[in-house]
């Protein structure tokens, strides 16, 4: 899975995949429910909720596993410490089922 660096402070999201040393940064933003930052993915997106004491991380993870199907959907989500940045990795511990629309 891959692993995320958030700062909260500069708005800025990257990320590095399994066995790379270099971290690429996600440049699409957008407004997400509640107030929270989002990004776009390139399979799925990632918003951050920013509380006094802590970061709540929300992922939704499209996986394409047929061609002819519909993508299988994944929810994440996680508390982080409120630090800048807070490098993070989503785990099968971190799994939501996803009540509701969208």
């Amino acid at each position: 899975m891959l692993k995320f660096k958030f700062d909260y402070q500069a708005n800025t999201l990257a990320f590095q995949s399994p066995g790379s040393e270099f971290w690429y940064e996600i440049t699409e933003t957008f407004v997400g429910n509640f107030g929270s930052q989002g990004f776009q993915l390139a399979d799925g997106w990632i918003t951050f909720n920013i509380y006094a004491n802590r970061i709540r991380a929300f992922f939704k993870q499209m996986e394409l596993t047929d061609p002819f199907r519909s993508s299988e959907v994944a929810y994440f989500r996680k508390d982080l410490p409120k630090q800048a940045p807070v490098i993070f990795t989503f785990s099968k511990v971190d799994r939501v089922e996803k009540i509701g629309s969208n």
